[in-house]
């Protein structure tokens, strides 16, 4: 019994750890590459294309999301409270929905969302585009003004961690 408790904190660890390195080591190699952003035009919900390169020379949060995703709506207050502090600064989210278009519209009109909601009805594949080669959500990819992917966060990311990406181009704008 008590080699069974050590076998399971051991391969917990194990697993704690694979999962952080990973997650920071995608990011890490990503932004040694500096990969520019890719091209996409998606329907919003009204069926408008937009493409990315409406947001050129802004700092753009690309955000990939589900409504049947817990930690993916467990995000989205604190980018419309970040959409509204610093959108005139030259920030701007986009949420792309892994989902169909009726439950978007609905959580978008009850959650109000401050920022293009555009649709993905291909299964990822512009999220893979972006990086996220798991299919994972959510998935968050920061281009900077010169439409360089700066950073990548598989799941969800925090508050903290991505006001450590964004506020220094914010201040150089200053």
């Amino acid at each position: 019994m008590r080699l069974l408790a050590v076998l399971v904190v051991v391969a917990s660890v194990a697993f704690a750890t694979t999962v952080y390195s990973w997650q920071h080591a995608v990011t890490a190699a990503d932004i040694t590459q500096q990969q520019v952003r890719p091209s996409f035009s998606l329907p919003d919900l009204e069926k408008k294309i937009h493409s990315n390169r409406e947001w050129d020379g802004k700092i753009v949060v690309v955000n990939f999301w589900a409504t049947w995703c817990p930690p993916c709506v467990a995000e989205i207050p604190m980018f419309i409270e970040l959409q509204k502090k610093y959108g005139e600064r030259g920030l701007q989210f986009i949420g792309v929905a892994i989902d169909d278009a009726e439950s978007v519209k609905n959580f978008v009109d009850t959650m109000g969302i401050n920022y293009p909601i555009l649709l993905e009805h291909s299964r990822g594949t512009t999220a893979r585009s972006f990086g996220n080669s798991l299919g994972a959500l959510p998935f968050t990819a920061i281009v900077n003004q010169q439409g360089v992917i700066v950073d990548r966060q598989m799941g969800e990311i925090s508050r903290q961690e991505l006001l450590r990406v964004i506020q220094p181009m914010l201040d150089s704008e200053v």
